[in-house]
């Protein structure tokens, strides 16, 4: 027993366990110190017994692996808590400090850390064993090759799910004029939002729908767009952004409820009898998700949708290589959430739409998911295609042309 401790306190075990210590508490601050009002304390329970399970076991048979294994154990840990440990980083940088940043610089050292430990494992081990030069090399070979197979298949899925699963917090500034109300909107799921309501002056309205990761700021100036048209304007902070309760989820899962809020609202005010939206990246997918649930939106513009879910991938592609990532992504979305994705693709959403869409596309990428919706909407949409434009930029890129075309969208379909 005695000699098994002590082969377990080497300095490579204890430097491993100590950093993984670090990280694991970041976890656990992020499970159960970050969320905010809204959030049970059990939602992230499941991502956080992962963490545990996974630390203890890496932990203890550390030692016990051969050299090339303990190197890419430490790799992987590290690498996931230096991307997670980043993105708060990165808040610290650019916003502002939150105890919940503290420890995830914490988790960004030791992810450091233990990166460190796993290129110093291959070079203090270097030539031990039986093996030949040959041997090694081609084992050397093997390891590189399964490396970039395990970050392109593995790795990358993970470490996107990490970074879009901690969206924090951003300032909120304020309204473009006075002429906006503050709206508190209680979602059918229980959770309470905030955002700002601008009167209608032409009997209809629009709702603006950020983008993941955004607040009701990101769509200040498609507001003023449509504000200048006599359009009702509508725009409010997604659930866990800004001043609205819940979890923050980039990939608009849960937004449903916080879309029929905001509808409902606009549909009992006595200024609105026309309501359309506009979204824009995730906020885009959330306004054809709505249109193909509810019979009272009369026009949507999506501004750069893609995927919300795996269903949206099976639509898009049958390559596997982008299929098996994807899956492992949303998947790691869920358990990170603690709640599943959807279970209908967008397309599907656009065809039983009675709403005309107009499908705004910037570059290569998006232009390919522009002609899946496209096409499921047939000819109940048009697709616009922006080669130039940056993800959900066009607005400013090309503010005449926008304006234009998307006006006159909304003043064909709801009047102006």
């Amino acid at each position: 027993m005695l000699s098994q401790l002590r082969s377990r306190t080497t300095g490579e075990a204890l430097v491993f366990a100590s950093a993984t210590g670090v990280a694991l508490l970041h976890a656990f601050d992020d499970a159960f110190a970050l969320p905010g009002p809204g959030v049970p304390l059990t939602q992230h329970l499941l991502a956080a017994a992962i963490a545990l399970v996974a630390s203890v076991l890496a932990v203890w048979f550390f030692p016990s692996l051969r050299p090339g294994l303990r190197s890419a154990v430490a790799f992987t840990f590290g690498v996931l808590a230096t991307v997670n440990g980043g993105v708060h980083a990165h808040h610290i940088i650019n916003q502002d400090v939150t105890a919940n940043d503290v420890s995830g610089v914490s988790a960004l050292l030791a992810g450091i850390v233990l990166i460190g430990l796993a290129a110093a494992i291959p070079f203090r081990h270097r030539g031990e064993g039986p093996a030949g030069p040959v041997r090694r090399w081609v084992t050397r070979l093997l390891v590189v090759v399964v490396g970039v197979l395990a970050a392109y298949g593995v790795g990358g899925p993970v470490g996107m799910a990490v970074v879009d699963s901690h969206t924090l917090s951003k300032p909120l500034g304020d309204p473009p004029n006075a002429a906006y109300e503050t709206v508190r909107l209680t979602t059918s799921d229980g959770l309470e939002l905030e955002g700002w309501y601008r009167p209608s002056r032409n009997g209809a309205a629009v709702l603006l729908v950020s983008g993941g990761g955004s607040t009701r700021m990101s769509t200040l100036r498609h507001a003023t767009m449509l504000e200048r048209q006599g359009y009702g304007v509508m725009v409010y902070d997604p659930r866990g952004m800004g001043n609205s309760e819940g979890t923050p989820n980039s990939y608009g899962w849960g937004w449903e409820h916080d879309v029929d809020a905001a509808l409902d609202y606009l549909g009992q005010r006595d200024d609105v009898d026309r309501i359309g939206a506009l979204g824009l990246s995730s906020g885009a997918d959330m306004a054809i998700d709505a249109a193909g649930r509810r019979t009272d939106l009369r026009a949507v513009v999506a501004d750069g949708s893609a995927a919300i879910g795996y269903e949206d991938i099976k639509e898009f592609s049958d390559d596997p290589l982008l299929r098996g990532p994807m899956w492992l992504l949303f998947k790691t979305v869920e358990v990170i959430k603690g709640r599943s994705g959807p279970d209908v693709s967008l397309a599907d959403r656009l065809e039983r739409s009675r709403a005309p869409h107009l499908v705004i596309a910037a570059g290569s990428q998006e232009k390919e998911w522009g002609e899946l919706y496209d096409r499921a909407g047939g000819d109940r949409s048009e697709l616009w295609y922006l080669p130039k434009a940056s993800h959900t930029a066009a607005l400013k890129q090309y503010p005449e042309q926008y304006e234009r075309r998307v006006t006159a969208f909304f003043a064909e379909h709801l009047g102006s």
